[in-house]
């Protein structure tokens, strides 16, 4: 007996959707490891011959939070402080919206660009009592790290943890090749110096109450304080009318403050390096006090991003991107990889699970009086046995009854 339309219609559509579903599997499966390999290429790349010590620069999530070049600790600190705390990596008009406070740790031993300085400066104009704190990247804390863990550390292992070192040292040396020998950047002259050095003695108004010799406070290449003399271009603007040291150490300055007129009290403090204020570092408690101090110039203001930046530093935009609000993490690895592939998932599983062929309709119900529904039902239970003569004899039977039922009907 032949299946009614509704059933063939209904096998057709199981058919596709099980097809359907097979495919989006195999899309999921081959998503997956292309995950995988981008994961791992990652961590290839960020992690040296071996190492597992996180040590990104100048970042406060992700990765950043447990680095010892990391900014988290600082952030905590700030948060402590009743500051509301977020990320920006880039200069657009949402940091003129109730931004007290930019921290920036730029990844890059070049100075600020003249459009990011200038974007910088409109800002700081902008409102009253905003400070921009800028905090030099000639530092690494990773080899200061494997050093101190070395000390602690047994013969056999004092050897693989030196090897680290070494090896922290040598990309630190590297990647410090592009740091300019000299050059006026308006709120300081950066110059690369010589050998690092430990800063032995402390002066100035941040030293009140500092323990020099528990501090490890290191310094090579330098952020000195800017002179019109500085100013050799053509097109450079003067140093800011108001400079006052801060931190000097071993004679030099290691944290000063520069205001002027345009900035409505609006102030820049520059920082030599992060040797004080990253988060190993942070673990010192006299660097602490010192990152209590810096916070303490930041007049008093109630919010802070931290400026995230790579090589060239942040990119600066006229208008809004659109991408900067919610959607931010399609710019950020690996999450915009993580995002790309579930998304091209749930694509392909909505199409597998719910697939619409044509105008969707009503199907007519099904009648649970009809008894060739309940014939067809019986041929296939029969079907799956496989065994033609169990079939036949139950065929053979069901027409002797039928027959010996209607002729006792025919009878009364």
């Amino acid at each position: 007996m032949s299946r009614d339309s509704t059933s063939v219609w209904s096998d057709i559509g199981q058919r596709l959707q099980d097809r359907l579903l097979r495919r989006a599997l195999i899309v999921a499966a081959l998503a997956a490891v292309v995950l995988f390999g981008a994961l791992l290429y990652y961590w290839q790349h960020n992690t040296s011959a071996g190492e597992s010590l996180p040590a990104s620069y100048g970042r406060r999530r992700g990765r950043g939070a447990d680095s010892v070049n990391g900014t988290g600790v600082l952030a905590d600190m700030f948060e402590l402080r009743r500051f509301q705390v977020r990320t920006a990596d880039r200069l657009s008009p949402r940091l003129n919206k109730d931004v007290d406070v930019i921290v920036w740790f730029p990844n890059d031993f070049e100075p600020p660009t003249k459009k990011q300085r200038e974007f910088l400066e409109r800002w700081l104009s902008g409102d009253l009592r905003r400070t921009l704190i800028y905090v030099g990247r000639d530092y690494n804390a990773a080899p200061h790290y494997w050093k101190a863990v070395q000390s602690g550390a047994s013969p056999e292992e004092a050897k693989r943890v030196g090897e680290l070192a070494a090896h922290a040292e040598a990309a630190h040396e590297s990647h410090r090749g592009t740091m300019p020998r000299r050059e006026y950047a308006r709120w300081f002259t950066v110059s690369s110096g010589g050998t690092e050095q430990t800063v032995k003695t402390l002066s100035g108004p941040w030293s009140q109450g500092i323990d020099p010799t528990k501090a490890q406070i290191s310094i090579r290449g330098r952020l000195d304080i800017p002179t019109a003399a500085d100013a050799t271009g053509e097109s450079d603007p003067l140093p800011p009318g108001d400079i006052t040291p801060l931190l000097i150490g071993d004679r030099q300055t290691l944290a000063f403050r520069a205001t002027h007129l345009t900035w409505t009290n609006g102030q820049v403090i520059v920082v030599a390096n992060g040797s004080f204020l990253l988060n190993y570092p942070l673990v010192n408690r006299e660097h602490r006090k010192l990152a209590s101090r810096l916070i303490d110039e930041c007049n008093g203001g109630t919010s802070v991003v931290f400026l995230e930046s790579g090589p060239g530093g942040p990119e600066v935009l006229d208008k809004e991107s659109p991408t900067t609000g919610g959607l931010a993490m399609l710019r950020i690895w690996p999450l915009n990889a993580i995002v790309i592939h579930l998304t091209i998932f749930g694509i392909v599983f909505c199409l597998a699970r719910w697939p619409v062929f044509g105008r969707p309709k009503e199907l007519p119900g099904e009648n649970p009086a009809d008894f060739g529904r309940h014939v067809t039902a019986l041929g296939q239970l029969l079907a799956r046995t496989k065994n033609l003569a169990y079939a036949q004899s139950r065929l053979a039977q069901y027409h002797q009854q039928a027959r010996r039922g209607s002729g006792a009907a025919h009878g009364k």
